[in-house]
């Protein structure tokens, strides 16, 4: 008999319920710009725990940055212009719309971001937090019935 049954069902209940909070909240912050970053955020119900997975920058989303005297690298240059077109932030300007209008407005807010730092959503934290009265719930109800079908399972065995 799998004893343990319940606890990775709780796990995996969890697990559904974390991820689908940490999307809702992303949504509600107004942290969403392409949906990349809410499709990529998946569960994986392992042994001992839950596994939640999702796009690099969640993290950095969540904890914010420090404040650096480094240049932006191209990669978050691109990345501020790619966040720019989602939101529909247009670079100053007259004229038409360039790659290079885009990048140069993007090196600009990299650099400011890279300058100033910012805290972060904690959207980690929240989420955890909007949930962690259901974890303590899932997690002892399972133990309970886990309890049950071993002391089941060994009142059977004594009355042979």
């Amino acid at each position: 008999m799998d004893y343990f049954k319940k606890l990775k069902s709780a796990l995996d209940k969890i697990g559904k319920l974390y991820v689908s909070e940490l999307k809702n909240r992303l949504l509600r912050d107004g942290n969403v710009a392409s949906k990349d970053l809410s499709r990529s955020i998946t569960q994986k119900t392992v042994d001992d725990g839950v596994e939640i997975t999702a796009n690099r920058y969640l993290s950095a989303l969540s904890e914010g940055k420090k404040a650096s005297s480094k240049g932006p690298s191209e990669v978050m240059v691109s990345r501020v212009a790619q966040w720019m077109k989602h939101k529909g932030l247009r670079p100053r300007g007259t004229g038409k719309l360039t790659e290079l209008k885009y990048k140069k407005a993007a090196f600009a807010i990299a650099r400011s971001i890279n300058r100033k730092g910012w805290d972060g959503s904690k959207v980690i934290a929240k989420s955890f937090r909007a949930i962690e009265d259901n974890v303590d719930k899932e997690i002892s109800k399972a133990l309970i019935e886990t309890l049950d079908l071993l002391i089941e399972d060994v009142n059977k065995d004594t009355k042979k």
